[in-house]
């Protein structure tokens, strides 16, 4: 934000935080790769398990705080400025479940030693949170999952963006799975690894979700990585269901449908700690996430979701070709909801759905590229607003659960 509004931002960053440079926490189960002055990056080759460590992000030419502040408060800016991942510190593992099985008696088994094992790796990325938890008084963290060609360095930089922009409050952490291969067949490459690190982003979760300094966790997801969020999401609802007994498919497999409508189970996103679930331009087919989404009840996984979509997203009329889909939920059209659809959406209080009508920036990067979309993504992850003017989000509403974000959002801010 500019002007007072965005310096109020930055007033309550306390001084270990306030720093020239731009630190985030990495966890990826990208292959680890060797540069040439030594230093340690990732690629897009897949590693087993998942590593985790602090990158660092510096901004050229150099600004020490102060300066940065103004620059990221003013308007317009004199010079070019770059931001570059100039440093990264590996610091610990939680090893694949493979690595954790062994077959005894006839069946694959835990190791003895495999919960020490996985404790240890969790203790250790404990510990590196309260690096940014002890210099917080947000115990929450916002964790970043990437879309289709991005690389490590990619995605560092971008959450470093959003977290410095929404006043360095709570822990930024980037989940960055192996995309980015390039060449042709680079998105059915991203597409199976995607898929490869569902079972990642899941330990990550489950793992956040023990730490005890943790109060909430707000998981943002940018086009294909919706898939893995969605994915891992709909798996830990119904191992938590599961767990809760709580209703879902096992209900009516025993006919038990009084189990299915419980209003006295836990909800799913407290025992998660899952605050916000964003979904920004979405490349997922709108049949099949309808299915997952309101079918298996994994709306309950988030006490509150939000999705990004644009019409005139090109990169998902590409992948709408590709897959013959009907619609990509990050290309949906007004038209494409029929009117008892959206009075049945506007009934669930955790469900937001955004369209952008944005220009001047890419059709499929808006949501961390231009500034009136960024800002009301910052908005709803930091300060929980709720949609339209009266609450701070200059949003319009233009049917029964749709907004709309133009360009004139900055400038009918309060």
């Amino acid at each position: 934000m500019y002007g007072a509004p965005g310096r109020a931002a930055f007033e309550s960053v306390q001084p270990a935080m306030q720093t020239a440079d731009i630190p985030v926490v990495y966890v990826t189960d990208r292959a680890a790769e060797t540069k040439r002055d030594g230093g340690v990056t990732y690629g897009f080759g897949r590693s087993p398990g998942i590593s985790f460590g602090t990158a660092t992000v510096a901004i050229s030419p150099r600004v020490e705080w102060n300066g940065l502040v103004d620059l990221s408060t003013s308007e317009t800016r004199e010079h070019r400025y770059l931001s570059k991942v100039s440093g990264v510190e590996p610091i610990g593992e939680i090893p694949s479940t493979a690595r954790l099985l062994e077959p005894r008696e006839g069946r694959l088994r835990m190791k003895p030693d495999a919960m020490a094992t996985v404790r240890d790796g969790q203790q250790k990325l404990f510990k590196l949170l309260s690096r940014w938890l002890d210099h917080t008084d947000r115990k929450e963290t916002f964790v970043f999952v990437h879309g289709f060609n991005n690389t490590f360095d990619h995605s560092v930089i971008r959450l470093s963006h959003a977290w410095h922009f929404g006043g360095r409050q709570g822990v930024p952490i980037v989940f960055s799975w192996p995309a980015g291969s390039g060449g042709l067949k680079s998105y059915t490459y991203d597409r199976e690894s995607g898929e490869f690190a569902i079972v990642h982003l899941k330990m990550l979760l489950i793992t956040l979700a023990r730490c005890p300094q943790i109060e909430r966790i707000h998981l943002v997801s940018h086009s294909r990585g919706t898939d893995v969020a969605v994915t891992a999401m709909r798996e830990m609802n119904a191992e938590a269901r599961g767990y809760l007994r709580s209703g879902g498919l096992a209900a009516l497999l025993h006919d038990d449908l009084e189990a299915m409508n419980r209003a006295d189970a836990p909800e799913v996103h407290e025992m998660l700690k899952i605050e916000t679930l964003v979904l920004a331009a979405p490349d997922l087919d709108f049949d099949v996430f309808a299915q997952r989404f309101f079918g298996e009840n994994v709306i309950r996984a988030a006490n509150r979701t939000v999705i990004y979509f644009s019409r005139a997203d090109f990169a998902l009329s590409v992948a709408r070709w590709a897959f013959r889909s009907r619609r990509r939920i990050g290309a949906l059209r007004l038209e494409d909801l029929a009117p008892e659809v959206q009075r049945w959406c506007a009934a669930i209080d955790a469900l937001e759905l955004i369209h952008c009508d944005v220009r001047g920036h890419s059709s499929h990067s808006y949501i961390l590229q231009h500034p009136a979309a960024f800002s009301d993504l910052i908005q709803v992850i930091t300060r929980g607003l709720k949609p339209g003017a009266e609450h701070g989000r200059p949003l319009k509403r233009i049917g029964d659960t749709i907004w709309e974000l133009s360009n004139d959002y900055l400038r009918s801010m309060p």
